[in-house]
């Protein structure tokens, strides 16, 4: 009896540390897809029209969140992308940055924004940074792990298709 009153509470910790780390991971590769979503839709909307294309990159980002289950903003980027969702376009030729808010203000500033310079010549960088706490549960914070305060980034590069 006593092997199973120390053996119980560390497998549990172990079941919840796997979880966690499931969790997240799932979370993560959401972000990434959302980042390539994004510089896709940079890609072929090119250039020609800076506003069409940050609601076109904002937009697509918060659809494919919202179809991985992250986002609440069914409706379009509002309120929880205000809060939980940052949003980098970049391409060489704009430091700073052409869009480096959260998506639907400029709030969020979870990470600073990386220098244009490493971005090949008719290139767009899309970087999307999240939340960790809207990605996945805080299970280990009665372990004195916590995810608040954490961040979830994936950025993908893409030679431009449109004008």
């Amino acid at each position: 009896m006593l092997e199973l009153i120390v053996v119980l509470p560390t497998l549990f910790a172990c079941t919840l540390v796997a979880a966690q780390f499931g969790a997240s991971l799932s979370g993560a590769v959401a972000v990434h897809q959302a980042s390539v979503a994004g510089v896709q839709m940079a890609s072929v909307l090119g250039r020609s029209n800076q506003a069409v294309l940050l609601a076109g990159i904002r937009s697509t980002v918060n659809d494919s969140l919202v179809s991985a289950g992250i986002s609440t903003d069914s409706t379009g980027p509002g309120v929880w992308c205000a809060a939980n969702l940052q949003i980098i376009v970049q391409e060489r030729l704009s430091d700073p940055p052409v869009y480096a808010g959260s998506s639907g203000a400029d709030g969020v500033a979870f990470q600073v924004v990386p220098a244009a310079a490493g971005i090949p010549a008719d290139c767009v960088r899309v970087t999307v940074n999240v939340r960790l706490n809207q990605v996945a549960p805080d299970l280990l914070s009665s372990f004195g792990f916590s995810v608040t305060g954490r961040y979830v980034s994936a950025g993908a590069l893409r030679s431009y298709n449109g004008s």
